[in-house]
């Protein structure tokens, strides 16, 4: 047979999925004329298929040294380069293939992952953007600019991306669900929870969106809700970490701590280097006092994670509870100069101060906690402590109110405030 036909009689195996057939006649095409490019480009392709991706960038390199001016060659070979991580030279491939042809879609599109990958996000935006304009109906370039804005926090961009990808394809859920992501951080639950469930019409098995909507739930205390999706999302898989250890938080919330314990003890049995799942796991033995074991696991965490502010808290907390002010300080102020916006730590630090008689300190963290988040309740009620603590029994009354005004559950706090401002001769105004 000639080269072409054994190519032919390869490429109608590998469509049979017959690939060590296939090979064979790739090869047997390469050894009947060992300058054929082309023969090169088929094997390599298949092996890319087949994930034999060493042998693929040698295939790829050989078409390429036959033929320079073969675009395909050079994007493949790119391709290869991606999926072995190795993105700065797969830049360089993308490149060669736009340079021989400046209209290549897709290679401008694989090269703005690559930049993404790479965090250079402006080049990324420039390449995905081209990709749009030489072919609008495309879905993949619109997800991943929309991935490009979400990164960079511009939530209305990622969300205007990602209903354009859900305008070309009404059963893309990857694209529901990034878009409740964005929604998410916008504190808007509402519509996270509509994208979340429209990705599970279009798949009931979509593991993404079940632990994302079943986190939504967990937040607006749907508990028994957020059960099923965890619940699921286990029977579909038992052995994802993030399975167990979204269960837990929710036996976390209702202060199950001994289930949620277990549901730790099983998701460090499938990532046993997980520094949040240590510092999870922490936070259950904290609720019951266990601080012996609590602080092992939070030493444990940031052992794995020394920016794990989260666990700088913990300990914190454990040295507060304890009466151990000067390590309390310490630790939230580590907190929050690995994340100068943790609310948690500013409260916590404040709540020492107090014990320890500073109001004016206590009152500053208070101060900068509403600052970072206006509608942090708590952060008025120990505010309005502090300035009840001063005598300062105006701005203490202005507190408590902003506290009920945001803190609707008639529950001992809300009670207590309210004995609080008609002792002050107020009036609860919420």
């Amino acid at each position: 047979m000639t080269t072409e036909e054994y190519i032919e009689k390869g490429d109608l195996a590998a469509k049979n999925e017959e690939v060590e057939k296939a090979l064979e006649f790739y090869s047997k095409a390469i050894e009947l004329n060992p300058r054929s490019s082309f023969a090169f480009f088929k094997r390599g392709s298949l092996l890319t298929r087949a994930k034999m991706l060493s042998r693929a960038l040698s295939d790829f390199s050989s078409c390429i040294l036959l033929n320079n001016e073969f675009s395909f060659g050079y994007f493949k070979r790119g391709i290869v380069h991606q999926l072995m991580k190795q993105f700065k030279k797969s830049i360089e491939d993308f490149n060669f293939a736009i340079e021989l042809n400046k209209d290549f879609s897709l290679a401008f599109f694989k090269r703005g992952y690559s930049n993404l990958i790479l965090k250079q996000y402006d080049k990324a935006i420039e390449d995905f953007n081209t990709a749009i304009e030489l072919n609008p109906a495309y879905p993949q370039a619109y997800f991943h600019r929309g991935n490009v804005s979400f990164v960079q926090k511009d939530y209305d961009e990622a969300i205007a991306n990602y209903s354009r990808v859900i305008r070309l394809d009404s059963k893309n859920e990857r694209a529901y669900t990034s878009r409740g992501i964005a929604y998410t951080n916008m504190k808007n639950f509402k519509e996270s929870l509509n994208d979340f469930s429209r990705a599970l019409l279009v798949n009931p098995d979509y593991i993404p969106a079940l632990l994302q909507r079943g986190l939504i739930y967990n937040r607006l205390r749907h508990f028994d809700s957020a059960f099923r999706d965890f619940n699921r999302v286990i029977d579909i898989n038992p052995n994802l970490a993030d399975g167990y250890n979204n269960r837990a938080l929710t036996f976390f919330c209702l202060k199950e701590y001994d289930k949620a314990i277990n549901d730790y003890d099983r998701a460090l049995g499938l990532r046993p280097n997980s520094a949040n799942v240590f510092c999870n796991r922490g936070n259950a033995f904290y609720g019951l006092k266990k601080y012996k074991e609590a602080m092992m696991d939070y030493d444990k965490a940031l052992s794995l994670n020394h920016r794990l502010e989260a666990a700088h808290l913990g300990k914190g907390n454990i040295y507060a509870s304890i009466g151990r002010h000067s390590e309390a300080i310490k630790n939230y102020t580590r907190a929050i100069t690995i994340n100068h916006k943790f609310i948690q730590a500013y409260i916590g630090r404040g709540n020492v101060f107090m014990k320890m008689k500073y109001f004016l300190k206590a009152l500053e963290d208070y101060t900068l906690a509403i600052e970072i988040n206006p509608e942090h309740a708590f952060a008025y009620l120990y505010r309005g402590i502090a300035f009840r603590s001063e005598d300062r029994y105006d701005l203490a009354g202005k507190d408590f109110n902003d506290f009920l005004r945001l803190h609707k559950r008639k529950d001992q706090a809300n009670l207590q405030v309210r004995k609080w401002l008609r002792k002050m001769d107020m009036e609860p105004m919420y």
